[in-house]
């Protein structure tokens, strides 16, 4: 069940979680509040204030072109809607994108930062990723064959090595309606918008950057060239872990966040 914040102008879904010190949890490209599935109770001690971004989920699609920092603004109204003036902030891969841009415009809302699987700019690897996964969303009618595409590239071979593509994409598709080929295209036109890293200097919130070794998204290099240029940044790396580390291990990746927001 979900509530609503309007302070952005487009009604935002969100949903809160546990008890604790507000943590709010940001999703990437594609992302809707069930990604948090699994780890989130082992972030129980927390008050998680999860939500849906524009164009995914029970959030208002858009009618037009946005940027990352766009979508901050509608974590902002989220957490105004929630009645939380501060939070601990986590985002994931474009969550983390969105995470950095509302701890450089709102610094006095984000107590402390996570940026997982994430990036502060594209490079070439990346943009022609994102166009090539903006095809196969259009292209590919079948909801599970495009939904194991999508998992060929985000989760790592360890855990593709354990559990059935075909399992994986039914049980994705399950969870609800697949988002749509034109709201997919305009997040990822966002995520290509993306270009925080020389402003990533401002950002005041203790940080950690968390690195996955088999992230064939945004791999460890991203991941340094955060962490040198946010002050005071630590990285920390998780060793055979794709790009979901959240799904792929959600106890060991909480319990990385956990032991961060507690020092």
């Amino acid at each position: 069940m979900a509530d609503f914040a309007t302070g952005s102008g487009l009604k935002i879904a969100y949903d809160i979680a546990g008890s604790g010190a507000p943590l709010l949890l940001i999703g990437g490209l594609s992302a809707d509040r069930p990604f948090w599935g699994l780890a989130r109770p082992h972030l129980s001690a927390f008050r998680t204030l999860a939500f849906d971004n524009r164009d995914i989920g029970a959030s208002d699609r858009a009618t037009g072109p946005y940027t990352p920092a766009d979508m901050a603004r509608d974590a902002l109204a989220a957490m105004d809607a929630a009645g939380i003036a501060r939070a601990h902030v986590l985002g994931h891969s474009l969550g983390g994108v969105i995470a950095q841009e509302l701890a450089l415009l709102a610094p006095e809302r984000v107590d402390r930062l996570v940026l997982a699987c994430a990036f502060a700019r594209c490079d070439l690897y990346v943009r022609e990723l994102i166009r090539l996964l903006k095809r196969l969303r259009t292209e590919l009618a079948d909801p599970e064959t495009y939904v194991a595409a999508l998992a060929t590239f985000t989760l790592g071979r360890t855990f593709l090595e354990a559990n059935s593509l075909c399992d994986i994409a039914r049980a994705t598709v399950g969870l609800g309606t697949l988002q749509e080929a034109a709201a997919f295209n305009r997040q990822a036109d966002a995520s290509l918008l993306t270009d925080t890293l020389g402003r990533l200097g401002g950002i005041t919130a203790p940080t950690l950057v968390i690195s996955t070794q088999d992230d064939r998204f945004f791999a460890d290099p991203f991941a340094q060239e955060m962490a040198a240029a946010i002050p005071g940044a630590v990285k920390r790396d998780m060793p055979g872990i794709g790009h979901c580390p959240m799904i792929e291990a959600p106890t060991a990746f909480a319990a990385l966040v956990r032991d961060f927001l507690a020092t």
